[in-house]
């Protein structure tokens, strides 16, 4: 594993954007491009990403757009939603990695929301990508949680969506839930809940016949302790995947190692989940 190497890249309309790259040993080795949850900062995913570097598997993480390093801050007078993520920002990111990895084969992948918007890139430019890894993530759809738990799902996504055009964006860091986020990324998102579909506000792509055709494996990890991805949540998302060789591997405290796991705690304990996501990677590979 050589040192992180930290960079920017610069996307079609001009934002800026910072990413690190944790790359392993051999440049030939799979290269996991990871994208974070909503409103977490790529640098949280430092541990994680030198540790899969350490296991034989490349990582590089990328702040979101208005997050971070980001140029942009989601203002009333500064909008984006799921395109400018998936069609500028994350086509962006493929290129700059292909420049510093050119023979890694590349997989796409990202916890919660993060890697519902790597599925949808994965489907959009299948020629990019060898595999999509989703940790901790779902489709949004409000009927994914059991009971109640999808009527608060479906309250906490439309009210953001209130708040967001009240505000002008949706002040997540003063409401204890994601970042200083776009009404665009809001809205999308809150779509989601309502109608479990993919619907990218001005987008020509259709995102949901793109998914239906891929071909690609697919990881999905996630843990029962997790109240924001539970496994109804993960089972949807997969489902718009038919064609892909879909595994699910839902963890108990038993499966890794007595820690009961949730949301955010699995990216404290690199040492249980990365032997299993690299040894797909590379089990993929070979």
């Amino acid at each position: 594993m050589t040192a992180p190497q930290d960079f920017e890249v610069t996307a079609g309309d001009g934002h800026r954007f910072g990413g690190t790259l944790f790359a392993a040993a051999s440049p030939t080795a799979p290269l996991l491009m990871f994208m974070p949850a909503m409103g977490t900062r790529a640098r949280y995913y430092k541990t994680f990403g030198a540790a899969m570097a350490a296991a034989g598997v490349s990582f590089a993480c990328f702040d979101w757009r208005g997050i971070e390093t980001s140029s942009l801050r989601a203002s009333r007078k500064v909008d984006f939603g799921y395109r400018h993520l998936v069609e500028q920002d994350f086509a962006s990111a493929v290129r700059a990695l292909r420049e510093r990895l050119p023979q890694a084969p590349l997989w796409i992948g990202g916890h919660s929301l993060g890697g519902q918007l790597s599925a949808l890139y994965s489907a959009r430019e299948p020629q990019d990508v060898s595999g999509v890894v989703l940790i901790a993530s779902g489709n949004v759809h409000f009927r994914g949680w059991k009971g109640v738990g999808g009527l608060r799902i479906l309250g906490l996504t439309q009210s953001a969506t209130l708040i967001s055009r009240i505000v002008g964006h949706f002040p997540g860091k003063q409401l204890g839930f994601g970042g200083q986020e776009a009404r665009g990324v809001i809205r999308d998102w809150a779509a989601t809940a309502r109608g479990g579909r993919y619907v990218v506000a001005g987008s020509a792509t259709d995102y949901e016949a793109a998914m239906a055709r891929l071909e690609k494996p697919v990881l999905a990890l996630g843990f029962t302790g997790d109240t924001l991805a539970p496994y109804g949540s993960t089972e949807r998302l997969l489902s718009k995947l038919p064609r892909c060789r879909r595994t699910h591997l839902r963890w108990t405290a038993a499966d890794s190692g007595g820690v009961a796991l949730d949301h955010f705690s699995w990216t404290k304990r690199p040492d249980l989940v990365v032997p299993t996501v690299a040894a797909f990677v590379l089990a993929d590979a070979r």
